[in-house]
């Protein structure tokens, strides 16, 4: 699932209707709003937005943004030695709610939470 920058459900993404999915979120900007509100991305040389004034970046919105933020803190988590299963379970207890209310709490807006690197690779290792 994807955010934008007031870490609100960005309004293109789904909801993650059920406990077993093992759903997070991440930012993925706000879509239809303006440049700065959606996520900065490398694009070949030249095929930037004219809109936003970059040739080589583009401001981009989407789930499609919000699934590598959670793939890289995976991958942080995996080279630290981690199992599958480890990785899943940290992913989601460190995962929290906007403004960091609450950790690892399941919502069908954010699913177990917004992502957070820092508190995953804190987390102990199983």
């Amino acid at each position: 699932m994807a955010t934008d920058r007031n870490e609100l459900k960005a309004w293109y993404s789904n909801l993650g209707a059920k406990l077993d999915l093992k759903a997070v979120a991440a930012p993925g900007g706000a879509g239809l709003v303006s440049c700065d509100d959606d996520i900065w991305s490398v694009v070949p040389r030249g095929s930037g937005a004219a809109g936003c004034g970059q040739s080589d970046y583009d401001a981009l919105a989407g789930t499609s943004m919000a699934a590598p933020q959670v793939a890289g803190v995976a991958a942080l988590l995996f080279a630290q030695g981690r199992s599958l299963d480890n990785v899943y379970s940290v992913l989601m207890s460190t995962a929290r709610t906007p403004a960091g209310v609450l950790r690892g709490v399941y919502t069908p807006a954010y699913g177990w939470g917004i992502v957070d690197a820092g508190a995953a690779v804190a987390a102990p290792r199983a």
